[in-house]
């Protein structure tokens, strides 16, 4: 006599809610790190957007100063972070009172400083703003740029 079981092997049909789970909760973690990146992304941007603004800006006032060497290396351009552009003067109070307001308007709380050493004919311009949005850790960066006139 031949007695046949029927076994009793339950077969897995579908997956079930934990596996479900798992994927659900690995594709959130992908889409967060994907977002953190692009958010990372963006404002790095932003703080090499306002690292060119300043590069342009400050180039600007180095062609006022080769257009006018003989004020630049007389002391005439010469201006400290804190200090208040002239207000009384020749051609070298509108470039500088130019090159403020377009720094002002450019970059957060923007702020430049000029100055040019006769005996060397160097200037170096210093250019700072807030950069609290950007991921470098300070909220001021400063942008430097030294020319020698011929």
């Amino acid at each position: 006599m031949k007695t046949t079981r029927r076994s009793r092997v339950s077969r897995q049909r579908g997956v079930s809610m934990i596996e479900v789970l798992i994927a659900i909760l690995v594709s959130v973690i992908g889409l967060f790190s994907v977002m953190k990146m692009q958010l990372t992304a963006v404002s790095n941007n932003h703080s090499s957007y306002f690292r060119s603004q300043a590069a342009i800006i400050s180039s600007a006032l180095i062609d006022q100063l080769r257009a006018n060497p003989t004020s630049a290396l007389a002391g005439n351009y010469n201006l400290t972070l804190v200090q208040t552009p002239p207000t009384s003067g020749g051609l070298e109070v509108a470039d500088l009172t130019q090159w403020r307001t377009d720094l002002a308007a450019g970059l957060p709380s923007g702020i430049g400083s000029v100055g040019c050493v006769q005996a060397t004919r160097i200037c170096n311009l210093t250019v700072q703003w807030d950069d609290s949005r950007g991921l470098s850790g300070s909220s001021t960066q400063q942008f430097s740029l030294v020319v020698r006139l011929q």
